[in-house]
């Protein structure tokens, strides 16, 4: 039984030293917001509101709630305006999206969950 148990924890620690290693590379987003589109309905909890998690590696964004977003990116321009250069919708089933390489630079990010959006900054 101590040898199963052992064997279980050794397995345990390797698995996660394995995946600790491949997350080590990604860059947690910090989002601002959110920004709500519309005010809640009379009858509904106002629960505290999450903001979506958001990492990168390189030109590939990985999301940790399984929630179906939107996502935009924005260049700004010099005079302010902000300009969409990218976007895509990403369904509740999906972790990832791997953004186009022509994209490098600063750029905003704008993350929309239903009437909720969360802006933040993005290097590629």
């Amino acid at each position: 039984m101590k040898r199963l148990f052992l064997s279980l924890c050794l397995t345990l620690a390797a698995l996660n030293t394995f995946a600790g290693d491949s997350i080590d590379n990604r860059i947690p987003l910090v989002l601002d917001g959110p920004i709500t589109y519309t005010d809640p309905e009379p009858g509904y909890s106002r629960a505290p509101i999450r903001v979506p998690s958001v990492s990168l590696e390189d030109h590939t964004l990985y999301f940790w709630d399984s929630c179906a977003f939107t996502v935009y990116i924005k260049e700004e321009d010099e005079n302010g305006d902000e300009q969409i250069v990218y976007t895509t919708y990403v369904p509740a089933d999906e972790t990832y999206i791997i953004l186009p390489s022509e994209l490098c630079g600063t750029y905003l990010i704008e993350v929309v969950r239903g009437e909720q959006s969360f802006i933040g900054e993005i290097e590629l």
